[in-house]
């Protein structure tokens, strides 16, 4: 029996038979969304770029002390998967608009198609 390092239930057998060497419980790996902010660090001929990597929330918080330190407008941050939803759902409002228009489907006849 192993347990989970996070909250100290024991880790599914399943999940152990997969993953032999895991430290954590399903629910404790599951993890949200990211976001990731650029630094620039070091001085003169020896700087470097570094991005750091962290939580919607903890992105959030920085983008209110940037604005109130920097002044800077807050950035509206949307993730990729949030922007090919919004897209797919007006996808789908306009198929429905154009199944509104029609009044009856006509069934053809395949042998006038070959004309």
């Amino acid at each position: 029996m192993k347990v989970c390092v996070s909250c100290g239930e024991e880790i599914h057998p399943k999940r152990l038979e997969i993953l032999p060497n895991t430290q954590q419980c399903v629910a404790c790996s599951t993890t949200n969304r990211k976001a990731g902010v650029t630094i620039v660090g070091g001085e003169g001929d020896h700087t470097f770029n570094d991005v750091i990597i962290m939580d919607r929330e903890l992105f959030e918080e920085y983008q209110e002390l940037e604005h109130r330190i920097y002044g800077r407008g807050k950035d509206e941050f949307t993730h990729p998967e949030d922007e090919l939803e919004e897209v797919n759902s007006e996808n789908d409002d306009d198929e429905e608009e154009d199944l509104e228009d029609i009044d009856e489907v006509k069934e053809v006849d395949p042998s006038d198609l070959d004309d």
